[in-house]
């Protein structure tokens, strides 16, 4: 039988807790009952920076801990660092009110929750019946903590056959040690046994994410709806029908099993993360925009931080942006330059993520129109760009993006240039190549419009002149681009049409004034062009019966 006091007083205990009553009760209480190796973190933050330095046996932490990093954080980042042992317990302490929500919501399960108000002795039975599992499977988790998978594996399996008490607690850890060395087979089989005597949540989801592995995708989507029905709150469930169906080719799909992952987890960095890039996919871009969001949020004091999230974050708000002075426009535009501004603070240090926040910042400042800031911005990227060693092919097709962008047309093509010389020696993979070609073709259309809106200009002087011939000769250089405009198209109409009715009733000219007008199509009447287009096709039918053709 497991002496409790005895086993606790040979471990090193942490207590997390933001409220100094409840600390310090909490610390008394572990001390009656054996602890006497306790330290105490008022934060997330202080717990970590414990953790970091200590090997605990025990960790007991309130979920709810104010500002900051909450229990679940703790227990991520412990476990992403490696400053968890398999063979320590963390304990989570919730509110009476919150169990439900807090057990839906962890990405990384804790060994066991206590929940508030409990007294000395609750705590002490509670105390021991964790104890007692854990330390009959001591043997397995110290030959994880080794690393020897393999081993852990033949010690589960004995145990099993020889504890059968054990069988919950024993296949759960079995099924992930399988799956996590991809014998699926086999990790369908462990999770099966408990679900011959009982129903098991953890176990048909394991059934289920086997089954997906090795080919059932559909039975695993089916199984995993079924589990749901019992189950409204095991939001895991959620998560693996959305990649299953994303195996499957349903993103939008995907997308609302994630979305009802959120809505009950929505403190999960990870999850919010996962719900933004398959909505900017699927082109929800509010939806995007709102997940990346509330990564920020969380993840400001979390391990998954990261400089993506606020770059996609402004990405996504970029896609609401207009030129038009809005009030709403101007709360879109602050936001993506206050998430800019945040990673500034947080990564001055790393050039390729400020290399990034200049252009992100640049292309916001495109979309609503300030010409001057945004080649300010891509003109500090350019000298950050400089500063990296070696670029990479995305890098600096980011930076040619921006230069065209900025009308910055001869930096734009010496860069593609460089591109294309170097792709010489070192072959750029498709996706680059792709990428590529689009600048080169999105720079040629820039350069044909400005090279048009010349001629245009031009013939219009011209015209102006009444200089006829002469207007309607630069007109016929701006006309032979596809890519020029129902204007330019109309101008040189106009310029025919008055050299027909002054000069002389030219059919040649008369025939690609028809010619021009099947460019242009059909124009609406609400379009402002739409009565110049109809007085001049009504004269150039006048002047088809004129001329008898």
């Amino acid at each position: 039988m497991l002496n409790l006091e005895s086993s606790l007083g040979a471990k090193r205990v942490l207590i997390v807790d933001d409220l100094v009553q409840a600390r310090s009760s909490l610390k008394n209480m572990m001390g009656i009952i054996g602890a006497q190796h306790i330290d105490t973190a008022t934060d997330g933050r202080e717990a970590m920076a414990l953790i970091l330095e200590n090997d605990y046996d025990l960790v007991l932490s309130d979920y709810n801990l104010g500002k900051g990093k909450d229990g679940q954080q703790i227990l991520e980042e412990a476990r992403f660092s490696n400053r968890l042992k398999a063979t320590a317990e963390f304990i989570l302490v919730t509110g009476e009110n919150a169990v439900e929500r807090v057990m839906g919501a962890l990405e990384y399960e804790p060994d066991a929750y206590i929940t508030k108000p409990f007294t000395l002795s609750m705590l002490r039975e509670r105390l021991k019946r964790i104890f007692h599992t854990k330390e009959e499977l001591v043997p397995i988790n110290e030959a994880i903590d080794r690393g020897e998978i393999n081993k852990a594996i033949e010690i589960a399996n004995v145990l099993l056959e020889s504890k059968p008490r054990l069988m919950l607690s024993v296949s759960r850890i079995l099924g992930k040690l399988y799956m996590r060395e991809e014998r699926y087979e086999e990790a369908l089989h462990v999770y099966s046994q408990p679900l011959n005597t009982r129903m098991v949540s953890w176990a048909r989801l394991g059934q289920a994410i086997c089954m997906h592995y090795l080919g059932d995708s559909l039975g695993a989507l089916a199984l995993i709806r079924q589990t749901l029905i019992d189950y409204p709150m095991y939001v895991q469930c959620h998560d693996w029908a959305a990649r299953i169906l994303l195996a499957l080719g349903k993103p939008e799909e995907a997308q609302e099993q994630l979305e009802l992952a959120t809505a009950i987890s929505p403190r999960a960095v990870l999850r919010q993360m996962e719900l933004g890039y398959l909505a900017s996919q699927n082109g929800d871009h509010k939806t995007a925009e709102s997940a990346f969001e509330q990564s920020i949020r969380l993840g400001r004091h979390s391990c998954y931080k990261t400089s993506g999230n606020y770059l996609q974050f402004a990405r996504e708000l970029q896609h609401g942006l207009t030129s038009e002075k809005t009030r709403d426009n101007l709360n879109l535009r602050n936001k993506a330059l206050r998430a800019m501004d945040e990673l500034r603070q947080d990564y001055a240090g790393h050039v390729a993520i400020m290399f990034d926040t200049n252009l992100i910042e640049g292309k916001t400042y495109i979309a609503v129109a300030e010409t001057d800031k945004a080649k300010a911005s891509v003109d500090r990227a350019e000298s950050l760009l400089a500063r990296i060693h070696s670029p990479t092919p995305d890098q600096q097709l980011l930076m040619t993006e921006a230069y065209i962008d900025t009308g910055q047309h001869v930096k734009a093509k010496d860069l593609m240039n460089a591109i294309r010389e170097a792709s010489s020696v070192n072959d750029l993979d498709a996706s680059a190549l792709d990428k590529l070609c689009a600048l080169e073709d999105k720079l040629n259309a820039m350069t044909i419009r400005e090279h048009t809106a010349k001629l245009n200009a031009e013939g219009v002087s011209l015209y102006e002149q009444g200089k006829l011939l002469e207007a309607i000769a630069v007109f016929d250089q701006a006309v032979k681009y596809d890519e020029v405009g129902v204007s330019v198209l109309l101008n040189a109409i106009q310029a025919k049409v008055s050299h027909i009715e002054r000069v002389e009733l030219d059919v040649g000219q008369l025939k690609d004034c028809y010619i021009l007008f099947k460019r242009i199509g059909c124009i609406g009447r609400l379009d402002d062009r739409y009565d110049r287009y109809d007085r001049l096709k009504s004269t150039c039918i006048r002047l088809k019966r004129a001329a008898g053709v």
